[in-house]
């Protein structure tokens, strides 16, 4: 049991030790003042302007010069996606949808009671997730937003959106390995493990696996959706 409950917790200590020593890229919102490239435009010839999104997350709009959050913006944002934001209901609701269809743990059965207690596992796993990102960000000062991709041609995006679960930014803008997010993701499933019918590794790494691939769908949707919405509202 102590096991269990201290593997997380390692995980965390160690990427904390580690990230302030791996040598950053160069502020690229800086280069990109100075180069004038703070507004970027689509095929269209409209200005790819990326606002905040609640429905989907926490997302920064692309300014520049880069302003880090504050203590306040910090505390509003783990609440917000912890807890009550449509984004922590849906991707709860979904990995649940998924877990019940598979029938992941089979000791849970079918049924609303089944469903119930998937939903309940996933938004536990998404809020101890939250939980261990936001204090690990708050105590290196990296970026817990999503921040929008500059460029305008759609494969430059993609990959951008994909490549946020690993990369990310520190208090001066500069490009920084993510591993509050990776060790959270990795630290939420150990801790998920403390309440599951049995105690499978393997199900840890498939665990970080969904993690990463709900928040990979997600970046995907804050990055392309102004696109989206403009198109529904030309129709």
């Amino acid at each position: 049991m102590y096991s269990r409950i201290a593997t997380p917790i390692l995980v965390l200590v160690s990427l904390l030790v580690v990230a302030p020593r791996v040598t950053a890229a160069p502020n690229e919102f800086k280069e990109q003042a100075e180069a004038g490239t703070s507004s970027s435009s689509d095929s269209d010839g409209q200005t790819h302007d990326p606002t905040d999104n609640s429905a989907l997350g926490s997302t920064a709009a692309g300014t520049s010069p880069y302003q880090p959050l504050t203590g306040k913006e910090r505390w509003h944002l783990y609440l917000k996606n912890a807890y009550w934001s449509p984004m922590s209901l849906g991707r709860s609701a979904g990995a649940a949808l998924g877990a019940q269809l598979t029938n992941e743990p089979p000791e849970w059965g079918q049924g609303m009671e089944g469903f119930g207690q998937r939903f309940a596992d996933r938004a536990g796993r998404f809020a101890v997730q939250e939980s261990y990102q936001a204090l690990g960000a708050a105590l290196l000062q990296h970026e817990v937003r999503y921040i929008p991709s500059r460029k305008s041609a759609f494969l430059p995006r993609f990959a951008y959106a994909l490549a946020a679960n690993f990369v990310t930014y520190n208090r001066n803008g500069r490009r920084t390995p993510h591993v509050t997010r990776l060790g959270a993701m990795v630290g939420a499933e150990f801790t998920a493990d403390l309440w599951q019918p049995e105690d499978r590794v393997s199900d840890v790494f498939r665990g970080v696996g969904v993690q990463l691939g709900t928040s990979s769908a997600f970046n995907l949707l804050r990055e392309f959706g102004p696109e989206v919405k403009r198109l529904f509202r030309r129709k």
